[in-house]
């Protein structure tokens, strides 16, 4: 729902580049080339933005029980 702050896997920093990600992203570009500007190189955190899943306006919706 909420991109994690690190990486599970080695726990490099990574929650800072979300939104530049996602609004490059949204604006046409290539998702390779725009996780390669962000300089993030391993294998472990590019699974983390592009497996990420944006439920967060989904569950709002919801009341808390």
């Amino acid at each position: 729902m909420i991109i994690p702050i690190r990486c599970w896997s080695c726990g490099k920093p990574i929650a800072h580049l979300w939104e530049e990600f996602k609004e490059k992203v949204e604006n046409g570009q290539d998702r390779k080339k725009v996780l390669d500007d962000l300089d993030v190189e391993r294998y472990c955190c590019r699974a983390m933005f592009l497996g990420q899943v944006d439920l967060i306006d989904t569950t709002a919706h919801f009341k808390k029980v």
